[in-house]
């Protein structure tokens, strides 16, 4: 069992210590490590030089800026040497154990098992908080599951088959995926084959005020398109509904997170709309009424 752990970054040497220490403090050491640099100005490239002396499992390829990790991931999946490609975001990082655990379940599956996912830290701004389950409500059809719920899995907790990933193009490069694109080819996966889902902690999802996750707007606005692409190819005669229901979900998160964020005038202003779109949620009411009430104090 060889992995091929692929790593997409830009202009993150200081995060990119903690992740390419993590990959080296690995139990399991049947890896090659792909950093694919998407066009970094900062000394990322001597950074990974530096690793390359001692460890020839690590190689660097730079890139010109494609503006998204699809391209990057793309970039090593397709320069990987190995059957499992392990994705891991340059600001995460893992637990010694992870990659151990993730072959011993390999090894033990059948040929309909096509990735492997596990339960991460969530670690803001430096301090970790909560464990993110991933994968959990996942059950009898993860493919409509995961678009009308949510996503529910985490890139740098992915490893996936490499001939499956081929098969589907990898990850979609447009514009208007950009953040989502991870999201789209999970669903895309689970809909070729099955994954299996460790219930142990092994690695660390990071949220900072830099890094795309918290790019609120974009990411909703391009969630939105994602979601009513794969509504128009399934096979039903409701998808104006299913759009309509599910884009005011969308817009029911985002007020959320501006209201978690403190701006309560906007998450006024998304939550009302959410509801005039679909107005059949309570909990759409009661946040509503709690953001109107934060921001009267």
């Amino acid at each position: 069992m060889k992995f091929s752990v692929v790593i997409p970054t830009y202009n993150r040497e200081k995060e990119l210590v903690r992740c390419l220490d993590s990959v080296m403090n690995q139990t399991y050491k049947d890896f090659e490590v792909i950093v694919v640099d998407n066009g970094s100005i900062d000394n990322t490239k001597e950074l990974v030089q530096t690793y390359m002396i001692e460890n020839s499992c690590v190689k660097y390829i730079w890139q010109e800026n494609s503006g998204s990790p699809a391209g990057s991931r793309n970039t090593g999946i397709s320069n990987s040497a190995n059957d499992w490609i392990a994705f891991l975001d340059s600001d995460d990082y893992w637990y010694d154990s992870k990659l151990q655990e993730v072959a011993d379940v390999i090894n033990g599956c059948d040929d309909n098992i096509i990735g492997v996912s596990h339960y991460e830290k969530k670690e803001v701004d430096g301090k970790l908080t909560v464990t993110l389950e991933h994968g959990s409500a996942l059950s009898f059809n993860p493919y409509e599951e995961l678009l009308f719920n949510g996503n529910c899995l985490s890139t740098s907790a992915m490893v996936v088959r490499k001939d499956k990933l081929i098969e589907l193009n990898m990850f979609d490069t447009r514009k208007d995926y950009f953040a989502v694109e991870d999201y789209d080819l999970w669903m895309r996966l689970s809909r070729i084959g099955s994954f299996i889902y460790i219930k142990k902690t092994l690695g660390v999802f990071c949220i900072s005020d830099t890094n795309m996750s918290g790019n609120i707007d974009l990411i909703n606005n391009n969630l939105k398109t994602l979601i009513y692409n794969h509504i128009e190819n399934l096979d039903i005669n409701s998808k104006d509904i299913l759009k309509k229901e599910h884009g005011a979900r969308i817009e029911y998160y985002k007020g959320r997170t501006y209201q978690i964020n403190g701006d309560f005038k906007k998450a006024i202003s998304i939550l009302i709309g959410s509801i005039q779109e679909y107005p059949w949620s309570i909990k759409k009411y009661i946040s509503l009424v709690f953001a109107i009430l934060s921001m009267r104090r």
